[in-house]
């Protein structure tokens, strides 16, 4: 049956107004009419479709189960949704895949059954699925790090709003007795712990913004940014005689400068700050482009840890254990942890008690200019 032999003068008006595509097939499966959404959603002609079979619009490797189904549905024919809780997926002509929803009904005509099936293309609503569930994880993973945050946060705020509160008492028992000396001592201490607790609460500030903050997210240059941040670093680096190398290549990627800069101080001090005792700190800034990436990394040669702490450093406020007290909240690289979750950059530590401490990231890059 050809595409003239239907009645379908107001029904041709309201299936080419359709915004879904809308074909009608035989029990052989043949395509006897297709509108033009058809054309536009499969690429086809729909003089190429009409007298063809129905399975071409199928991925190859689905073809012949879709006959047998399509068989099925002639023994006991009726209005079916398919697509619905499961996906399907339909080929264009130019070999693409798309998930579709289609809709089954019957159509019986004088000669012979036919099935009109109404497809609908699911790319974007299953991409907005896809964006929603990434989000929900993403405010899942957020919420929890926050509440373990929050947890430990005031824990360890409570330790120099106690020390506080101790020395004042002290320097008010020293005060009535008139005691010089001590009032000195405690007015120092009660100095030292507000200064510990102003520095934690900025740091508590940099971590929720490297959370939930907005990011200005801009094309960066690698040699550039990583230069900027060291100059931050410029008379800790100097005051520690550390020995610097950088061998960076020219290539850019997105990011936020400002975190960028942030994750690159944390952990240039980290390593001068975990030198090995009486020794400059060896730090070494070096990088690759493999595969599209910026393969990242910064070597040191100080203290080092086991490596069975590797993911351990990178939680709030933890600080291994150490015959050395250094100084620090313990906080600041579990804020580059959260900066390159938040950029989706991969992030990996290495390490060895007394062979040093290597952080590597893989970063997308934007390009990488040929020299």
């Amino acid at each position: 049956m050809s595409g003239e032999t239907i009645e379908y003068d107001r029904f041709r008006v309201m299936v080419e107004a359709s915004p879904a595509a809308i074909l009608i097939v035989g029990a052989d499966g043949l395509v006897r009419y297709a509108n033009r959404e058809t054309e536009i959603l499969f690429g086809y002609a729909r003089d190429e479709l009409i007298g063809r079979s129905v399975d071409l619009l199928t991925p190859a490797v689905t073809r012949r189960r879709h006959a047998a189904f399509r068989r099925l549905y002639y023994v006991d024919p009726g209005r079916r949704m398919m697509g619905v809780g499961h996906e399907i997926r339909a080929r264009r002509r130019d070999g693409c895949e798309f998930p579709v929803e289609i809709g089954l009904a019957p159509l019986m005509t004088e000669r012979e059954l036919l099935v009109t099936a109404t497809i609908i293309d699911m790319s974007e609503r299953r991409a907005a699925e896809r964006a929603l569930a990434g989000s929900v994880a993403e405010l899942e993973r957020v919420n929890e790090r926050l509440g373990q945050f929050a947890y430990v946060a005031s824990l360890d705020l409570q330790q120099p709003l106690a020390e506080i509160a101790s020395q004042s008492s002290r320097l008010e028992a020293a005060m009535n007795a008139g005691g010089l000396d001590e009032i000195m001592q405690a007015s120092a201490h009660m100095r030292c712990a507000a200064v510990r607790a102003r520095k934690l609460v900025e740091d508590l500030l940099i971590y929720a913004r490297t959370i939930y903050g907005d990011q200005q997210l801009e094309a960066l240059e690698l040699r550039e940014e990583v230069q900027f941040s060291l100059a931050a670093l410029a008379q800790s680096i100097a005051a520690g005689e550390t020995r610097l190398e950088v061998d960076l290549p020219a290539a850019a990627f997105v990011g936020d400068r400002a975190q960028f800069a942030c994750l690159m101080q944390n952990i240039v001090a980290n390593a001068i700050k975990y030198r090995k005792p009486g020794r400059p700190a060896e730090v070494t800034i070096a990088a690759t482009l493999e595969e599209g990436a910026i393969h990242l990394s910064i070597i040191d040669k100080g203290v080092g840890f086991e490596q069975q702490f590797a993911q351990k450093i990178f939680e709030p406020f933890s600080r291994l254990q150490s015959d050395v007290e250094y100084a620090g909240t313990g906080i600041e690289l579990a804020i580059c942890k959260s900066i390159a979750d938040r950029h989706g950059w991969e992030i990996e530590v290495e390490s060895q008690p007394g062979d040093g401490t290597a952080f590597r990231f893989a970063i997308p890059t934007l390009f990488a200019p040929s020299l």
